[in-house]
């Protein structure tokens, strides 16, 4: 009896283990491949050959992915790749040139490639700046008029942007939408007192020992400050970032930060005391798409062969956070990341990551492992469990179920 008691416990368990829900698209095998809901059998996009860049429309599902006929080479400067657009249920795959008719952008050498939060633009970043194309118009967005480095809730309500009143490119947030009068300052270097006075409300020690060590000095330089792109919930109604509030930044690009929470409708910033300090550079922190949990993404350069990556996922309900790529690195192995996108049910994280060993990163590979090397994983950010696996997958892209 004790023996069909614990079978039946067991079935019990693994029906509760939520299955992922969201799509899933990545680069393996030199194409573009979809998961209609992560798990599926995968499809390998039509015309994706030589594909080098992937990213998922977080509202319509539509994969745009980009294309080279030469090889990759680790470090080279980017060559010219063809944009194409592929919709449900990914059976076809047109240039994007048709879709966005543009004679002047039949190939771009693109870095990296993403979707707005709303699904209507297509940025593709170059090193002489953003190319974006509006696929409701049917255009592209003059240069200049949609800055990446920002963020918008899904209805385009709230917008949280990199930059402050006196200069774009000055270290600060600004934030437009209710709650905010358009331009609204939450705070620049030359007035941190909003951060400074948010972390004065934390009680915990690591908060009070991060405030007695900020310097005035090293505050009023603008190069001793690092902030991550301000993120807003889908919803609207909060906004986050990380900053080293002027802490100073070393050699190599560490430092010290504090993750913030801004409520919209108050204009109020807290930090989140409770998260602790993340040491090293926050290049990332992104809200899941129901608002639940926060994914941290954090470097730390000891030298070019070893930087080690650390992704964190946060639960702002239950208060507490969970390693994701580190507690997988054997002895002896770095653990790096290629890329991480939340799926749509906001419980699981999909990311591409690498083991190395230290030695085998060198300057003929330009301190990156083959793709090959990569595997993308799919976890339960709750219980950090491994629900599926697809080896050789890189430029992980989420989008909605």
């Amino acid at each position: 009896m004790n023996g069909r008691w614990l079978v039946l416990a067991t079935l019990l368990t693994c029906a509760a283990q939520a299955a992922p829900l969201g799509t899933l698209a990545y680069l393996r095998a030199g194409a573009a491949w979809v998961e209609p809901q992560a798990g599926q059998t995968a499809r390998r996009l039509p015309n994706s050959a030589g594909a080098r860049l992937v990213a998922v429309s977080p509202a319509s599902g539509a994969v745009a992915f980009m294309t080279a006929s030469v090889p990759a080479r680790p470090g080279a400067a980017p060559v010219a790749l063809i944009p194409w657009l592929s919709r449900r249920p990914y059976t076809t795959s047109e240039p994007l040139q048709k879709v966005v008719p543009d004679p002047g952008l039949k190939t771009v050498r693109a870095r990296w490639l993403a979707w707005g939060e709303d699904g209507r633009t297509l940025m593709a970043g170059t090193d002489a700046g953003a190319v974006v194309w509006d696929l409701v118009t049917r255009r592209r967005i003059p240069p200049g008029q949609l800055p990446t480095a920002r963020s918008t809730s899904r209805d385009g309500d709230v917008t949280a942007t990199s930059g402050t009143v006196q200069s774009p490119d000055e270290p600060g947030v600004l934030l437009y939408g209710p709650g905010a009068r358009p331009g609204t300052e939450l705070f620049s270097v030359r007035d941190a007192r909003l951060l400074t006075g948010a972390l004065g409300r934390q009680p915990q020690d690591s908060m009070k020992q991060f405030r007695k060590q900020l310097d005035p000095r090293l505050q009023a330089d603008e190069r001793n400050w690092t902030v991550s792109v301000p993120r807003v919930t889908p919803d609207g109604r909060r906004v986050y970032f990380a900053s080293n509030a002027g802490w100073g930044v070393g050699s190599a690009g560490d430092t010290t930060s504090v993750v913030f929470e801004v409520d919209v409708t108050s204009v109020r910033v807290q930090a989140l005391g409770w998260l602790g300090t993340f040491e090293g550079h926050v290049q990332d922190v992104r809200p899941s798409p129901d608002g639940r949990r926060l994914l941290m993404v954090v470097t730390r350069h000891v030298s070019n062969a070893d930087v080690q990556t650390f992704v964190y996922a946060a639960d702002l309900t239950a208060r507490r956070r969970r390693e994701l790529v580190r507690v997988d690195a054997g002895k002896g192995t770095l653990g790096l990341l290629d890329s991480v996108c939340w799926l749509a049910d906001g419980r699981h994280v999909a990311l591409s990551v690498a083991y190395p060993r230290q030695q085998d990163l060198t300057a003929a590979n330009s301190f990156t492992p083959p793709s090959t090397a990569f595997t993308l994983v799919v976890k339960d950010a709750a219980t950090g469990q491994t629900v599926h696996r697809v080896p050789g997958a890189t430029g992980v892209a989420c989008g909605p179920r």
